[in-house]
């Protein structure tokens, strides 16, 4: 039986993937070793125009615009600034779509230029390149701790980690939080809260990894300056004690925390499978390990993650597979297996778990 996996191992070969969104220039060749901070690709892309009908937006005669106008040309303005305004009652303002040089104007219209500035991807983990993709990136290889997440906040960084709860179960407190830990990449255990989030960004934190998270605080988490990666579900999901135990283990060390989410429109051949979803690597010295059989079977000892409730987030090994199907509380019949899970053993069926490579 082959299940889906989420990949939590303590030493293995790690493989990330750094690609440009657009097409441009790789910066390193293959097996050349790198550093988190070191360029391996960048891009420059087009410049932005827009035009901006000032005419339109005031409702005033193309002609009669110039009184009303607060830039001319050669000027440069920041987004949202009043390129045009009129008073009175119902007034109106005209605002600037982002930052640029107001680089022409006619028949009651401003155009507004911003120059292209050249977009640099990092090797964020240090490691070995092992690939290079001509006009797209790089691979870059390590050994080390690898740990999948299931969403993130669409950002990364390369920092130190540091443990801040004291267990698999309690959540982020704000309180905990304190210009110590400026710069870190801090764990909680159960999830965090709103407070707990405006005292992160206020102690400017480096990157947060939480068991699981709200719904309603994810537009929160988009928009904060730092990475955030949930490792086991969304909602009230505690963290697996496996991985808690393990980041806890790693604490002090140096990690790559990305919050990048799957591109399903990228081709096939970019999609490395441990690189798809957010994810947790610690770098280590030894290059010893085995690499990760995403085909392994569901066998006697394997480490699995329930995926759905009342287990959910909880992590155990496979003790008994019985043969054939198992008639549940439901009525249904379904392929089951028994799982020891933290202090207890349970059937539960295929459908619920995952294996933990």
């Amino acid at each position: 039986m082959i299940l889906p996996f989420s990949i939590v191992n303590p030493l293995t070969r790690i493989e990330v993937l750094r690609q440009l969104p657009q097409p441009g220039k790789v910066l390193v060749r293959e097996r050349d070793i790198v550093e988190s901070f070191q360029l391996v690709g960048e891009y420059t892309p087009p410049p932005q125009f827009a035009i901006v009908n000032i005419s339109r937006e005031l409702a005033v005669p193309p002609k009669k615009i110039a009184r009303y106008l607060n830039v001319a040309v050669g000027d440069a303005v920041e987004e949202g600034a009043v390129l045009a305004s009129r008073g009175g009652f119902g007034g109106r303002a005209c605002r600037a779509p982002f930052s640029g040089t107001v680089t022409g104007s006619g028949r009651g219209r401003l155009l507004l230029e911003a120059p292209s500035r050249p977009v640099q991807l990092s090797a964020l983990l240090p490691g070995t390149v092992a690939r290079i993709l001509p006009g797209e990136g790089a691979v870059i290889q390590a050994w080390g701790t690898f740990i999948q997440g299931v969403w993130g906040n669409g950002k990364e960084v390369f920092g130190v980690l540091r443990v801040v709860a004291r267990g698999a179960r309690q959540s982020l407190r704000a309180k905990k939080l304190d210009a110590s830990l400026q710069g870190a990449i801090i764990v909680g255990g159960a999830g965090l809260d709103e407070e707990a989030l405006e005292q992160a960004a206020e102690v400017q934190v480096g990157g947060i990894i939480v068991g699981g998270v709200s719904p309603q605080l994810m537009p929160r988490l988009l928009a904060v300056p730092f990475p955030v990666v949930v490792i086991d579900g969304v909602g009230k999901v505690s963290m697996s004690e496996v991985v808690f135990k393990l980041l806890r283990s790693l604490e002090g060390r140096e990690v790559a925390l990305s919050g990048i989410m799957p591109d399903l429109k990228r081709p096939v051949w970019s999609r490395l499978g441990n690189v798809e979803r957010p994810f947790v690597a610690v770098p280590m010295p030894s290059q010893s390990g085995a690499a990760v059989d995403r085909n392994a079977p569901l066998i006697l000892g394997s480490r699995v993650r329930a995926l759905r409730q009342p287990y959910m987030g909880m992590s155990g090994v496979v003790v008994e597979i019985p043969s054939g199907l198992t008639l549940l509380e439901t009525g249904a019949r379904r392929a089951c297996v028994k799982v020891e899970f933290e202090g207890e053993t349970a059937l539960v069926p295929h459908a619920n778990l995952e294996l933990l490579l």
